[in-house]
């Protein structure tokens, strides 16, 4: 490991943790300080907060209750890690791409570039090892045992002030665009940047931006990024899937106590799984918003810009499987699985889409 948790904790930049509330005991009750990386009003992404909340107070009769603060109110979108790690606050909503600056192997359990979607994450996280890894990892690093909460699907490649028609036209142009798929756009010529998701529409109003992606059709169409974009483009290679996490403080989870800890799992598994479904619902609907409402031109990437972010992110991937130890572990682990579920998708899933599309058109005509 090149990375742990006293060195990060340094690095961070929390300007006051003392500042905050420690944990709240009254009559056997507790209740913990959650931070997260979002705004309160930002859907599909606060709601998996506000769900912990709620669900947490229901099943333990109000033992265990939680004190939800968004982004700014308590410490900033790219803060929560180093607050829940010190101890300052005691759980959080984000997702591992905001720890990517410090360790890039935390991508493995968010985003990876042509990786596994949000059922085959879920498959790797649940069953084949995946949470145990990042668990071990989180807790030497960051000192926050962390669960998966939050499948966005797949994405859009992004939104854009002009049109994309070959790789030339990435060239130069700054794009909003986190994690791993930042590094790669940057390989292929674009300047890359990051900025919390709540900053985004003013960067972009301003002409900061030339290009942003977030997530898709539900949130992008309630961050207004039609307004000034109309170009949106596909396929989000960046994003197959973008996992969020709800994560402890690691002493807070040792002192919770077998009871609580089961408890506390299966209450995020299951806002985890009736995320999927909210994003799947929404992205469908709001897609039509865009299209028929505000006359979004949806377009496709050129044929050569595929083929050089399918290079990059190959190169870039492998990369990170050499970071050290650790990160060899996650990536034969991840690239394992990845392989067979591709395999597996292209027999099975890929001629079913082109069937169904099939269908569709004919029961419209």
């Amino acid at each position: 490991m090149t990375l742990n948790r006293r060195k990060f904790l340094k690095t961070g930049a929390i300007a006051a943790p003392a500042a905050l509330a420690a944990p709240a005991y009254a009559q056997g009750k507790r209740t913990l300080q959650m931070v997260m990386s979002w705004p309160h009003n930002f859907p599909g992404l606060a709601s998996m907060a506000y769900n912990f909340r709620d669900f947490l107070d229901q099943m333990t009769d109000g033992e265990l209750t939680v004190d939800v603060a968004a982004a700014g109110e308590l410490v900033a979108s790219f803060e929560v890690y180093d607050a829940v790690g010190s101890g300052a606050a005691d759980c959080l909503h984000s997702t591992p791409v905001y720890l990517t600056g410090q360790w890039q192997p935390a991508a493995f359990f968010s985003q990876i570039p042509f990786g596994l979607t949000a059922v085959e994450h879920m498959g790797w996280m649940y069953h084949g090892g995946g949470q145990e890894l990042q668990q071990k990892a989180f807790r030497e690093m960051v000192g926050v045992i962390p669960f998966t909460c939050g499948q966005t699907g797949i994405q859009m490649a992004g939104w854009f002030n002009k049109e994309i028609n070959n790789l030339e036209d990435l060239r130069g142009i700054t794009m909003r665009i986190p994690g791993l798929g930042g590094e790669v756009m940057r390989r292929v010529g674009a300047n890359a940047v990051l900025i919390p998701a709540q900053e985004v529409f003013p960067a972009l109003q301003s002409g900061a931006l030339d290009a942003t992606e977030l997530q898709g059709p539900w949130l992008d169409t309630v961050s207004g990024f039609y307004q000034h974009a109309k170009f949106y483009y596909a396929p989000g290679f960046q994003e197959p899937n973008s996992a969020g996490e709800i994560a402890i403080n690691a002493d807070v989870w040792d002192e919770l106590g077998p009871k609580n800890q089961a408890i506390v799992q299966r209450v995020i598994e299951s806002i985890n799984s009736i995320n999927v479904g909210a994003w799947a619902y929404n992205n469908a609907q709001f897609f039509q918003t865009l299209k028929n409402e505000h006359n979004v031109d949806v377009r496709s990437y050129p044929q050569d810009v595929i083929d050089a972010l399918v290079e990059k992110s190959a190169e870039t991937v492998a990369e990170l499987g050499e970071v050290d130890e650790m990160s060899g572990e996650i990536y034969a682990s991840y690239s394992d699985y990845l392989n067979k579920a591709v395999e597996y998708s292209m027999a099975a899933e890929v001629p079913f889409y082109r069937a169904r599309a099939q269908q569709a058109e004919a029961m419209k005509g």
